[in-house]
């Protein structure tokens, strides 16, 4: 199977990507079949370049963009797919909101259920009431 990947390129520390399609199974920087365009990271914008015709016909082929690669061909025009989004561990802000979230939501479920216990209690009570009075007055009535 063939995929369109990153083979990376540049000197230590200062990396800049070729696009290649490169079995599957092959290194990161080893064989390749044709260099389709390049990437570099440290350019600001980010430098990216495809031979679009090329991408076209390999994608028609079959290969498979790597997540990097589906990403920027999408931010290029060059396919529909949305590419996956990554799942990646929350913060620690995130885990916090989360946590208050949790709690606010628990404060309040109590608060409810105490409402309804008051409530529940004032019904008891005004039947009691009710009933008592209602005894007070049925000896009187004969």
């Amino acid at each position: 199977m063939l995929r369109m990947r990153l083979r990376r390129t540049g000197k230590t520390k200062q990396p800049s990507y070729r696009v290649v399609i490169a079995d599957a199974r092959a290194k990161r920087d080893g064989a390749f079949v044709e260099v389709v365009g390049h990437y570099n990271p440290r350019q600001k914008p980010d430098v990216v370049d495809f031979k679009e015709d090329r991408v076209r016909h390999w994608l028609e082929r079959g290969a498979q963009p790597s997540e990097t690669v589906h990403r920027l061909l999408f931010k290029q025009g060059l396919t529909t797919i949305e590419p996956p989004k990554r799942v990646t561990k929350p913060s620690n802000a995130e885990v916090a909101a989360a946590r208050e979230a949790a709690a606010a939501e628990a404060a309040r479920a109590a608060a409810a259920e105490e409402a309804r216990a008051a409530a529940a209690a004032a019904t008891i009570e005004a039947a009691r009431a009710a009933e008592a009075a209602a005894a007070a007055d049925a000896p009187a009535a004969e």
